[in-house]
């Protein structure tokens, strides 16, 4: 019997290498430093790197969080003296010296893997060739102001760069392991804003990778737009000297402001708060700058930030541009709701300053201080870098409808720009009944159709029902629509030609369901959008998904636009503290992740828009709030109530009907502010089930309550979690904050929480850099969950009849207590009998049973047995292809303007002598079908349809999936085969909402398949009918090549059988504790019958086996019984030709008969063995 015990430390999938027992004796005396580099080098194999790896590094950065007492040491690997770019692993060393490290980027085996060690370009030339790439080539070259030695030079910034640029030799991990000798280039630009960060080939000359660590709209906006970017200008970074009439003021600090936990305007009126600020981190007020008792200025500006009016757009504070109380320091200035956004521009540059200093301040006990790379001008005699207070810019007139946070490293100011705002809330769409969903949503018009007015168009709503997709209407409406406000779903045909049909239909008006807000690619009238004249307008998917339940029932809507209550022309986002706050965020992120002298969030799963969500959250929480209520985004900048979603797409708040987001969504939509919405998600599920459990204070003198163990469990993660993070390693780092700080009391909530949303204990997040290669899973850590448990699976998934098949059952204690006599059993199939049974299993029935007696908690038995299978059972195929000709089948592109198709080749095939391959387009949309000229009759009791393939493809981005067709119906049409219907090497991703298709909710086969594999669908939907089956494909218009090389989907082998199998539960009970389990995937498949027929005499059968399978040269046929007649053993085609044949006098059980095949030529066969009294056959490849 196999007995061994499981614990509840550390059940992490994601690697947490952890280092809990003492170094040495004098370990106390050492420090932490010391600690952490003697782990690094004893345990470089666990971290799956080599000691050479490690014999080189530099400590990057070293600090101790107080709260935890935790240091973070980040080390970086090097090579001869040369860094890698950001090759940083995290060591996290506890008070009591144990080291613990969430991951790393260290390039294993770093000295066989750089491509040299000596620069065939100069810095010089590195510089140049960098200028080029950002458009600066018509600026000379600055000239040379030091060389440090041979891999560090600075050049004057001269008319570039506001700061000497600096150029240094490091090496860049490549996708393939790697590393390339390139230089580093820091240009802080003097034309733009930006900050670029720039890797510049030394043998080539090419730019490796770059970011800027400035945020730009059109990156990315806040509100997911592109459109609202003009030219940026240059910041004046440098701190200015202190400017003070009346210096050390010994008086107190007064705001009027919409005071936290105020959200925005929307949410209540200013009150005047009287300093404001914590002694803890402000110790000497906001506005004061020398460590001196009593203020230095009288303006917007102290130790933490600098606010002030940019609408000059010059980016250069200026204390004639900033809010001035006088001497009284009294910031209270005139404020109108109605006004135009200037005349508020004072009350707006208060309330700025008031909400940075808030943030700073709020996150300063939540360990964002000084030595963590917090913002401030002055430490104080803290550890850290100083001089980088935020410069805050108020109504900045660089953009609208936007803000933006640069994030330079520690030491340099962050930068901060609030702009003002004249989109709305766009509540064109009113519900008038049910009154449960009443209320007005968001909505969009393209300047094409009828438009809203302020006169209401009311009618009842019905859904669309064109038979297709049965929701897209891109054909005629197969449903009464006359007078009626229809909805539709995106996707297959342009929005001109949806809406065009709807008013054919007699509809008044049509309402187009997107997957975002805006649509992705606008919502234009396409061909024929400008015959609509009835009103045609855009819903953002989670409000159509709310709705659509009550269409055709008792859903009625009225168009109208809202009345605009003489507002003002521009909204401020200076008043909206959640931007403010979520703005903010970015600085921590920024600084806490890596250290803060390290860019460690520009890969493409960076959560950093989650984060700073999750700060928009957290700081405006009120007492009486729940996890079920609705909370938005940028909800004032959109004129809308405090529950609406605002700037994002859904509402946050624990309830999953109203915000459904999980780990898959982040595949089916990867741009970073969608991204972040699923990580914000999680998080404030977080932050509930901590308040549930351990209450709320709104006091954050209390570090016990349950909100405030949250943040902490926040930031700190974002200390512990690796350079360039995940989803995964993201929840880890969570994970080993709750063990630092409050010794893993919390570990089983954490990771409950995390798999409600799909980041569970066997969810992976993959390459970080690629954001939509993850997979959800929705399981908790094992010992989480209090039950005895039992898993059954097989080795054997699929096997010829007569074969044998081989199980393994685990049971797991994971109780907390003993459990008395436990008995496991598995039911024993007809067509079934038990060969052998580990641990005293005995046949009792119809049933194999065990008898375990007491299992200790923790306890793990593993049982295994082997079931012998009738030779007479087996699935029987109904149609086969094996695909290596192309008259049966016809390919063609749906897409005209980039026509690429499948076509038959030889190179890589599964079996026979050809397969059909579709490649991976890299530069535009394609979206094509392999269709065959025939339906097939499904037949049989369970019908299943299985193929061989094999994809490399960008995932997500660019999937093939299967379309069923039922040719018996009045109107037959395609219809794209779910992630249900298949059972057996499914979909693996979801696909990307755009591109080639428009698909919510749908999953492909995209990424990496690893071979060929074959997958299983379920037909049992369409037995009795007649069915084709075609396979689709398609690219987005933007794909990098797919891993390993260039994209392709090959397929080949399609079979449709009635299925056999053997698919029975094993159970096992204690006392009255129970559970069971079932093998996964339809449990053992059985392939057709080698034999059929009958014998005469006895009715007895003959076994036959045929090796190898597929055959190349020679086929050898092994009979499994003495035949005392005469035998003939045939090839034959699937159509029944002969192509070989042998006549054998009485064969003897085990003997061999064989064939040449090598002039046969490649596909599938059939090897019969017939007499006069039986008939056996058996399926065959010849290669």
């Amino acid at each position: 019997m196999i007995r061994h015990f499981t614990t509840t430390r550390f059940l992490f999938v994601a690697f947490m290498l952890s280092c809990s027992f003492q170094l040495a004796t004098a370990q106390a005396d050492r420090s932490a430093r010391e600690k952490a580099l003697s782990f690094l080098h004893l345990h470089a194999y666990d971290l799956g790197l080599t000691n050479e790896d490690v014999a080189e590094t530099n400590v990057n950065y070293e600090y101790t969080t107080k709260h935890n007492g935790v240091t973070h040491v980040w080390v970086q690997q090097q090579h001869l003296g040369i860094p890698v770019f950001n090759g940083l692993i995290g060591l996290n060393v506890s008070k009591k010296g144990e080291v613990f490290t969430v991951g790393h980027q260290f390039v294993r085996d770093l000295h066989r893997n750089v491509n040299t060690t000596l620069p065939s370009l100069s810095a010089y030339q590195a510089l140049e060739l960098g200028l080029e790439d950002l458009g600066l080539d018509g600026y000379s070259v600055p000239s040379l102001k030091e060389k440090i030695n041979d891999q560090n030079w600075i050049f004057e910034g001269a008319e570039i760069s506001r700061n000497p640029i600096k150029v240094s030799a490091c090496y860049v991990k490549t996708s393939d392991g790697k590393a390339r000798l390139a230089w580093t280039l820091v240009i802080d630009q003097k034309s733009s804003n930006d900050i670029w960060n720039l890797r510049v080939d030394a043998q080539t000359g090419l730019v490796l990778d770059k970011f800027n660590q400035t945020n730009y709209c059109k990156v990315g906006s806040f509100e997911h737009e592109e459109d609202h970017c003009v030219e940026a200008k240059a910041v004046n970074t440098q701190q200015t000297q202190v400017i003070s009439s009346t210096p050390n003021l010994l008086v107190d600090e007064s705001y009027n402001v919409f005071a936290l936990p105020l959200l925005a305007p929307n949410e209540g009126n200013r009150s005047i708060v009287v300093n404001p600020y914590d002694p803890m981190a402000s110790p000497y007020g906001w506005l004061d700058i020398d460590g001196q008792e009593g203020a230095e200025f009288t303006y917007t500006r102290g130790n933490n930030v600098w606010a002030f009016d940019d609408r000059a757009n010059d980016n250069t504070p200026d204390p004639t541009e900033s809010a001035d109380a006088g001497p009284t320091l009294a910031f209270d200035f005139p404020y109108d709701a109605n006004s135009e956004a200037p005349d508020n521009a004072l009350a707006a540059i208060a309330n700025l300053f008031y909400m940075n200093n808030m943030m700073h301040d709020f996150t300063y006990r939540y360990g964002f201080d000084e030595e963590g790379g917090n913002f401030q001008t002055n430490n104080y005699g803290h550890p850290g870098e100083g001089t980088d207070a935020v410069l805050a810019q108020a109504l900045d007139g660089s953009g609208v409808n936007n803000a933006n946070f640069a994030t330079p490293t520690d030491g340099n100011p962050g930068r901060m720009q609030m702009y003002l705002w004249n989109a709305t809330g766009g509540g064109i769409v009113r519900v008038n009944e049910p009154g449960v969903v009443s209320g007005s949503y968001y909505g969009g018009q393209g300047g094409w159709g009828g438009s809203v007015t302020d006169v209401p168009l009311t009618a009842d709503v019905v859904f669309v029902n064109d038979g297709i997709e049965p929701t897209v209407g891109c054909t005629p409406p197969l449903n009464d629509v006359t007078g009626k406000i229809l909805m539709i779903d995106r996707g297959e045909c342009e929005f001109g030609e949806k809406a065009l049909l709807a008013e054919q239909a007699g509809a008044v008006a049509c309402i187009i369901c997107d997957h975002e807000a805006p649509p992705k690619a606008g919502f234009g009238a396409g061909a024929v959008g400008g015959q609509v004249t009835i009103p045609a307008v855009w819903m953002k998917k989670a409000d159509c998904s709310l709705l659509r339940q009550y269409a055709g029932t008792e859903l009625n809507i009225s168009l109208v636009q809202p009345s605009s209550g003489g507002g003002p022309a521009e909204v401020d986002g200076d008043f909206d503290n959640g931007i403010i706050a979520h703005e903010f965020g970015h600085g921590i992120s920024n600084r806490l992740t890596g250290g803060p002298t390290n860019p460690c969030l520009g890969n493409s799963e960076n959560m950093g828009e989650g984060w700073s969500d999750f700060f928009s959250l957290v700081t405006t929480v009120k007492p009486g709030d729940s996890g079920t209520t609705k909370r938005g985004v940028g909800t004032f900048v959109y004129r809308q109530g405090p529950d609406d979603n605002g700037i994002r797409r859904y509402p946050y708040t624990t309830d999953m009907s109203v915000n459904p987001l999980t780990y898959a969504s982040v595949a089916e939509n990867p741009e970073t502010h969608a991204l972040g919405e699923v990580w914000t998600a999680m998080l404030w599920d977080l932050y509930w089930a901590m308040v549930e459990k351990y209450g709320y204070d709104a006091d954050i003198n209390n570090p016990n309550s349950g909100n405030a163990r949250a943040i902490f469990l926040v930031m700190d993660g974002m200390k512990m979690q690796p350079c360039y993070p995940g989803f995964e390693t993201g929840r880890d780092a969570i994970m080993l904050a709750d063990k630092m700080n409050y010794d893993g009391a919390d570990t089983c909530l954490i990771s409950s929480v995390f798999a409600r949303r799909g980041l569970g204990y066997l969810a992976l997040q993959n390459d970080p850099e690629l954001a939509a290669d993850g997979y959800e899973n929705f399981e908790p850590i094992p010992t989480c969950v209090k039950e005895l448990k039992i898993k059954k699976v097989t080795s054997t998934p699929l096997l010829v009849p007569g074969d044998n098949a081989e199980f393994v059952i685990t049971v797991t204690n994971h109780k907390d207590d003993a459990a008395p006599d436990v008995v496991v059993t598995d039911e024993i199939p007809t067509g079934m009998t038990l060969v052998t049974a580990s641990n005293g299993g005995v046949v009792n029935g119809n049933f194999v049973e065990w008898h375990l007696g007491t299992m200790q908690s923790g306890e793990v038995i593993t049982l295994t047995y082997t079931m012998a299978t009738s030779p007479f059972k087996g699935s029987v195929s109904f149609y086969q292809d094996i695909m290596d000709e192309d008259f049966d089948w016809v390919s063609y592109s749906n897409n005209q303007d980039n026509i690429v198709v499948f076509t038959l080749q030889n190179i890589e095939v599964h079996s026979g002598s050809m397969a059909w391959f579709a490649p991976e387009s890299t530069s535009a949309e394609t979206d094509f079908v392999l269709e065959p000229f025939a339906p097939v009759a499904v037949t049989g009791s369970k019908p299943i349809l299985r193929f061989w393939h094999k994809y490399n493809t960008e995932v997500s981005a660019d999937p093939g999936f299967l379309e069923f067709m039922d040719v018996d119906e009045a109107n037959p049409l395609w219809r794209r085969v779910t992630d249900e219907v298949t059972f057996r090497n499914g979909y693996p991703a979801k696909v990307a909402y755009g591109g080639a298709f428009a698909f919510p909710n749908h999953y492909g086969f995209s990424g990496n398949s690893n071979g060929w594999v074959q997958s299983y669908f379920d037909l049992s939907a369409y037995a009795g009918k007649n069915l084709v089956v075609r396979f689709r494909f398609g690219t987005d218009d933007n794909t990098g090549p797919a891993s390993g090389g260039d994209g392709y989907w090959y397929v080949d082998e399609l079979e449709m059988l009635d299925m056999f199998n053997y698919d029975t539960e094993a159970c096992v009970s204690s006392g009255s504790d129970m559970a069971c389990s079932r093998v996964p995937e339809a449990g053992v498949i059985m392939e057709e019958a080698l034999i059929s027929g009958t014998h005469d005499a006895g009715n007895s059968f003959i076994p036959m086996s045929v090796q190898p399978n597929p055959a190349s040269d020679m086929l050898y046929v092994k009979v499994g019984a003495d035949i005392n007649e005469t035998v003939n053993i045939s090839i034959v085609s699937p159509e029944g030709r002969l192509i070989m044949n042998k006549q054998v006098q009485n064969l003897n059980q085990g003997q061999v008969t064989g064939f040449d095949v090598q002039q046969v030529p490649a596909g599938l066969y059939i090897v019969q063995l017939e007499s006069a009294t039986f008939k056996s056959h058996h399926k065959v490849v010849i290669k």
